[in-house]
Protein backbone atom coordinates (compact mmCIF):
# COMPACT_ATOMS: atom_id res chain seq x y z
CA UNK A 1 0.00 0.00 0.00
CA UNK A 2 0.91 3.68 0.03
CA UNK A 3 3.08 5.29 2.70
CA UNK A 4 0.16 7.46 3.86
CA UNK A 5 -2.21 4.50 4.24
CA UNK A 6 0.43 2.49 6.09
CA UNK A 7 1.05 5.30 8.56
CA UNK A 8 -2.67 5.94 9.13
CA UNK A 9 -3.41 2.23 9.55
CA UNK A 10 -0.90 2.19 12.42
CA UNK A 11 -1.56 5.70 13.79
CA UNK A 12 -5.34 5.44 14.22
CA UNK A 13 -5.28 2.32 16.45
CA UNK A 14 -2.39 3.87 18.41
CA UNK A 15 -4.42 7.06 18.84
CA UNK A 16 -7.39 5.10 20.16
CA UNK A 17 -5.12 3.09 22.46
CA UNK A 18 -3.36 6.18 23.86
CA UNK A 19 -6.64 8.03 24.43
CA UNK A 20 -8.01 5.01 26.28
CA UNK A 21 -4.77 4.77 28.24
CA UNK A 22 -5.41 8.32 29.48
CA UNK A 23 -8.70 7.08 30.88
CA UNK A 24 -6.81 5.11 33.55
CA UNK A 25 -6.17 8.37 35.36
CA UNK A 26 -8.98 10.55 33.99
CA UNK A 27 -11.79 8.17 34.93
CA UNK A 28 -10.33 7.97 38.43
CA UNK A 29 -10.53 11.75 38.66
CA UNK A 30 -14.06 11.96 37.26
CA UNK A 31 -15.34 9.60 39.96
CA UNK A 32 -13.09 10.99 42.71
CA UNK A 33 -14.44 14.49 42.07
CA UNK A 34 -17.93 13.13 42.81
CA UNK A 35 -17.13 11.60 46.19
CA UNK A 36 -19.51 13.25 48.65
CA UNK A 37 -18.08 16.13 50.73
CA UNK A 38 -14.39 15.48 49.89
CA UNK A 39 -14.47 15.35 46.06
CA UNK A 40 -12.70 18.64 45.29
CA UNK A 41 -10.01 18.18 47.94
CA UNK A 42 -9.42 14.55 46.93
CA UNK A 43 -9.20 15.48 43.23
CA UNK A 44 -6.55 18.10 43.95
CA UNK A 45 -4.65 15.59 46.11
CA UNK A 46 -4.61 12.96 43.35
CA UNK A 47 -3.30 15.60 40.94
CA UNK A 48 -0.24 15.85 43.18
CA UNK A 49 0.56 12.21 42.36
CA UNK A 50 0.64 12.98 38.63
CA UNK A 51 4.38 13.91 38.38
CA UNK A 52 5.33 10.62 40.07
CA UNK A 53 3.04 8.68 37.74
CA UNK A 54 4.60 10.47 34.75
CA UNK A 55 8.11 9.59 35.95
CA UNK A 56 7.07 5.91 35.94
CA UNK A 57 5.67 6.39 32.43
CA UNK A 58 8.91 8.10 31.33
CA UNK A 59 10.93 5.01 32.33
CA UNK A 60 8.42 2.81 30.49
CA UNK A 61 8.96 4.91 27.37
CA UNK A 62 12.74 4.91 27.87
CA UNK A 63 12.89 1.17 27.17
CA UNK A 64 9.70 0.86 25.09
CA UNK A 65 9.93 3.83 22.73
CA UNK A 66 13.74 3.65 22.97
CA UNK A 67 13.92 -0.06 22.14
CA UNK A 68 11.18 -0.37 19.51
CA UNK A 69 12.93 1.74 16.80
CA UNK A 70 16.19 -0.26 17.22
CA UNK A 71 14.08 -3.42 17.12
CA UNK A 72 12.45 -2.22 13.86
CA UNK A 73 15.80 -1.30 12.27
CA UNK A 74 17.08 -4.83 12.83
CA UNK A 75 13.83 -6.29 11.53
CA UNK A 76 14.39 -4.22 8.38
CA UNK A 77 17.94 -5.62 8.13
CA UNK A 78 16.53 -9.13 8.40
CA UNK A 79 18.54 -9.69 11.60
CA UNK A 80 15.93 -11.56 13.60
CA UNK A 81 18.35 -12.68 16.31
CA UNK A 82 19.40 -9.12 17.21
CA UNK A 83 15.80 -7.89 17.09
CA UNK A 84 14.82 -10.69 19.46
CA UNK A 85 17.68 -9.85 21.86
CA UNK A 86 16.75 -6.14 21.89
CA UNK A 87 13.16 -6.92 22.81
CA UNK A 88 14.22 -9.27 25.61
CA UNK A 89 16.79 -6.76 26.91
CA UNK A 90 14.14 -4.01 26.99
CA UNK A 91 11.75 -6.30 28.90
CA UNK A 92 14.45 -7.19 31.44
CA UNK A 93 15.23 -3.52 32.03
CA UNK A 94 11.54 -2.69 32.39
CA UNK A 95 11.17 -5.30 35.13
CA UNK A 96 14.33 -4.14 36.93
CA UNK A 97 13.36 -0.46 36.71
CA UNK A 98 9.86 -1.21 37.98
CA UNK A 99 11.28 -2.90 41.09
CA UNK A 100 13.64 0.04 41.80
CA UNK A 101 10.98 2.73 41.20
CA UNK A 102 8.44 0.92 43.36
CA UNK A 103 10.95 0.63 46.21
CA UNK A 104 11.91 4.32 45.95
CA UNK A 105 8.22 5.24 45.84
CA UNK A 106 7.39 3.26 48.97
CA UNK A 107 10.35 4.75 50.87
CA UNK A 108 9.98 8.38 49.79
CA UNK A 109 6.30 8.80 48.83
CA UNK A 110 5.50 11.23 51.65
CA UNK A 111 8.51 13.58 51.19
CA UNK A 112 8.02 13.52 47.39
CA UNK A 113 4.37 14.52 47.70
CA UNK A 114 5.34 17.27 50.15
CA UNK A 115 7.98 18.45 47.67
CA UNK A 116 5.27 18.67 44.98
CA UNK A 117 3.23 20.94 47.24
CA UNK A 118 0.99 18.58 49.21
CA UNK A 119 -0.44 20.11 52.38
CA UNK A 120 -1.26 18.02 55.46
CA UNK A 121 -4.91 17.88 54.34
CA UNK A 122 -3.97 16.78 50.81
CA UNK A 123 -1.61 14.08 52.10
CA UNK A 124 -4.56 12.34 53.77
CA UNK A 125 -5.85 11.49 50.28
CA UNK A 126 -2.75 11.59 48.07
CA UNK A 127 -0.57 9.26 50.16
CA UNK A 128 -2.89 6.19 50.32
CA UNK A 129 -3.76 6.62 46.62
CA UNK A 130 -0.08 6.67 45.63
CA UNK A 131 0.90 3.75 47.89
CA UNK A 132 -1.72 1.52 46.28
CA UNK A 133 -0.93 2.82 42.78
CA UNK A 134 2.74 1.90 43.27
CA UNK A 135 1.74 -1.76 43.68
CA UNK A 136 0.84 -1.70 39.98
CA UNK A 137 4.20 -0.27 38.86
CA UNK A 138 5.41 -3.52 37.25
CA UNK A 139 2.23 -4.36 35.26
CA UNK A 140 1.85 -0.69 34.30
CA UNK A 141 5.41 -0.46 32.95
CA UNK A 142 5.17 -3.78 31.09
CA UNK A 143 1.86 -2.82 29.48
CA UNK A 144 3.16 0.62 28.43
CA UNK A 145 6.75 -0.37 27.62
CA UNK A 146 6.11 -3.56 25.64
CA UNK A 147 3.14 -2.30 23.62
CA UNK A 148 5.46 -0.49 21.13
CA UNK A 149 7.04 -3.87 20.28
CA UNK A 150 3.61 -5.17 19.27
CA UNK A 151 2.94 -2.05 17.17
CA UNK A 152 6.42 -2.23 15.61
CA UNK A 153 5.54 -5.63 14.15
CA UNK A 154 2.45 -4.20 12.44
CA UNK A 155 -0.11 -5.49 14.94
CA UNK A 156 -1.53 -2.08 15.90
CA UNK A 157 -5.07 -3.46 16.37
CA UNK A 158 -3.84 -6.08 18.86
CA UNK A 159 -1.85 -3.37 20.66
CA UNK A 160 -4.96 -1.22 20.80
CA UNK A 161 -7.13 -4.03 22.19
CA UNK A 162 -4.68 -4.79 25.00
CA UNK A 163 -5.10 -1.20 26.22
CA UNK A 164 -8.83 -1.00 25.48
CA UNK A 165 -9.77 -4.00 27.62
CA UNK A 166 -7.85 -2.58 30.58
CA UNK A 167 -9.42 0.87 30.18
CA UNK A 168 -12.95 -0.55 29.97
CA UNK A 169 -12.26 -2.65 33.07
CA UNK A 170 -11.17 0.52 34.88
CA UNK A 171 -14.37 2.35 33.89
CA UNK A 172 -16.46 -0.53 35.26
CA UNK A 173 -14.43 -1.17 38.42
CA UNK A 174 -14.04 2.47 39.52
CA UNK A 175 -17.65 3.09 40.63
CA UNK A 176 -17.81 -0.40 42.15
CA UNK A 177 -14.78 0.13 44.42
CA UNK A 178 -15.35 3.86 45.08
CA UNK A 179 -19.11 3.94 45.72
CA UNK A 180 -20.57 0.42 45.97
CA UNK A 181 -17.80 -0.90 48.27
CA UNK A 182 -17.43 2.59 49.79
CA UNK A 183 -13.62 2.55 49.56
CA UNK A 184 -13.34 6.13 48.33
CA UNK A 185 -10.00 7.22 46.91
CA UNK A 186 -8.37 3.90 47.84
CA UNK A 187 -10.96 2.14 45.68
CA UNK A 188 -9.98 4.30 42.69
CA UNK A 189 -6.35 3.22 43.07
CA UNK A 190 -7.28 -0.47 43.45
CA UNK A 191 -9.43 -0.34 40.30
CA UNK A 192 -6.54 1.23 38.37
CA UNK A 193 -4.04 -1.40 39.52
CA UNK A 194 -6.39 -4.26 38.57
CA UNK A 195 -6.97 -2.70 35.13
CA UNK A 196 -3.25 -2.27 34.56
CA UNK A 197 -2.71 -5.91 35.49
CA UNK A 198 -5.31 -6.96 32.91
CA UNK A 199 -3.56 -4.94 30.18
CA UNK A 200 -0.19 -6.39 31.23
CA UNK A 201 -1.50 -9.96 30.99
CA UNK A 202 -2.90 -9.30 27.50
CA UNK A 203 0.38 -7.75 26.28
CA UNK A 204 2.43 -10.66 27.65
CA UNK A 205 -0.01 -13.20 26.20
CA UNK A 206 0.35 -11.53 22.81
CA UNK A 207 4.17 -11.47 22.96
CA UNK A 208 4.40 -15.01 24.32
CA UNK A 209 2.24 -16.67 21.66
CA UNK A 210 2.28 -16.95 17.87
CA UNK A 211 0.06 -13.85 17.56
CA UNK A 212 3.24 -11.87 16.79
CA UNK A 213 6.31 -12.70 14.70
CA UNK A 214 8.71 -12.20 17.64
CA UNK A 215 8.05 -13.70 21.07
CA UNK A 216 9.35 -13.01 24.54
CA UNK A 217 11.38 -15.88 25.99
CA UNK A 218 11.60 -15.76 29.78
CA UNK A 219 14.62 -18.07 29.58
CA UNK A 220 16.49 -15.40 27.59
CA UNK A 221 15.85 -12.54 30.01
CA UNK A 222 19.27 -10.99 30.36
CA UNK A 223 20.85 -7.57 29.85
CA UNK A 224 23.03 -7.29 26.75
CA UNK A 225 25.15 -4.16 27.28
CA UNK A 226 25.71 -3.57 23.56
CA UNK A 227 21.99 -3.50 22.79
CA UNK A 228 21.22 -1.63 26.02
CA UNK A 229 23.58 1.15 24.91
CA UNK A 230 21.69 1.40 21.61
CA UNK A 231 18.36 1.58 23.46
CA UNK A 232 19.74 4.34 25.71
CA UNK A 233 20.98 6.33 22.71
CA UNK A 234 17.42 6.56 21.42
CA UNK A 235 15.49 6.50 24.70
CA UNK A 236 17.51 8.77 27.01
CA UNK A 237 17.02 12.04 25.04
CA UNK A 238 13.26 11.47 25.00
CA UNK A 239 13.38 10.45 28.67
CA UNK A 240 15.27 13.61 29.67
CA UNK A 241 12.79 15.74 27.75
CA UNK A 242 9.88 14.02 29.48
CA UNK A 243 11.52 14.35 32.91
CA UNK A 244 12.19 18.08 32.47
CA UNK A 245 8.57 18.62 31.41
CA UNK A 246 7.42 16.71 34.50
CA UNK A 247 9.66 18.77 36.78
CA UNK A 248 8.25 21.92 35.21
CA UNK A 249 4.74 20.56 35.79
CA UNK A 250 5.57 19.72 39.40
CA UNK A 251 6.80 23.28 40.01
CA UNK A 252 3.68 24.75 38.43
CA UNK A 253 1.53 22.31 40.37
CA UNK A 254 3.17 23.30 43.66
CA UNK A 255 2.47 26.96 42.89
CA UNK A 256 -1.16 26.30 41.97
CA UNK A 257 -1.68 24.23 45.12
CA UNK A 258 -0.75 27.24 47.26
CA UNK A 259 -4.05 28.80 46.17
CA UNK A 260 -6.04 25.95 47.71
CA UNK A 261 -7.69 22.65 46.80
CA UNK A 262 -10.27 24.19 44.43
CA UNK A 263 -7.55 25.76 42.27
CA UNK A 264 -5.62 22.48 42.32
CA UNK A 265 -8.71 20.55 41.24
CA UNK A 266 -9.21 22.98 38.34
CA UNK A 267 -5.58 22.60 37.26
CA UNK A 268 -5.89 18.80 37.43
CA UNK A 269 -9.00 18.87 35.21
CA UNK A 270 -7.33 21.21 32.69
CA UNK A 271 -4.28 18.95 32.57
CA UNK A 272 -6.50 16.12 31.32
CA UNK A 273 -7.36 18.17 28.21
CA UNK A 274 -3.66 18.71 27.47
CA UNK A 275 -3.21 14.94 27.65
CA UNK A 276 -5.65 14.42 24.76
CA UNK A 277 -3.85 17.02 22.63
CA UNK A 278 -0.52 15.36 23.33
CA UNK A 279 -1.55 11.82 22.36
CA UNK A 280 -3.06 13.02 19.07
CA UNK A 281 0.40 14.16 17.93
CA UNK A 282 2.28 11.32 19.62
CA UNK A 283 0.32 8.55 17.87
CA UNK A 284 1.30 9.85 14.42
CA UNK A 285 4.92 10.25 15.58
CA UNK A 286 5.07 6.66 16.84
CA UNK A 287 3.50 5.29 13.65
CA UNK A 288 5.99 7.19 11.47
CA UNK A 289 8.86 6.01 13.67
CA UNK A 290 7.95 2.34 13.20
CA UNK A 291 7.89 2.52 9.40
CA UNK A 292 10.88 4.86 9.12
CA UNK A 293 13.00 2.63 11.38
CA UNK A 294 12.19 -0.57 9.49
CA UNK A 295 12.83 1.01 6.07
CA UNK A 296 16.05 2.58 7.35
CA UNK A 297 17.19 -0.88 8.42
Amino acid sequence: GTVTNNILSAALPMLVAQILNLLYNIVDRIYIARIHDIGTTALGAVGLCFPIIMIITAFSNLFGSGGAPIFSINRGKGDSRTADMIMNTAFTMLCGSAAVLMLIGFLFARPLLTLFGASDDALVYAYPYLMIYLLGTLPSMIATGMNPFINAQGYAIIGMLSVTVGAVANIILDPVFIFVLDMGIKGAAIATVISQLISCILVLRCLRTSKTSYQLHFGKLRINTVYLKQIFQVGIPAGIQSTVINLSNALLQSSVNSFGSTAMAGYTAANNIFGFLYVAVNSVTQACMSFTSQNYG
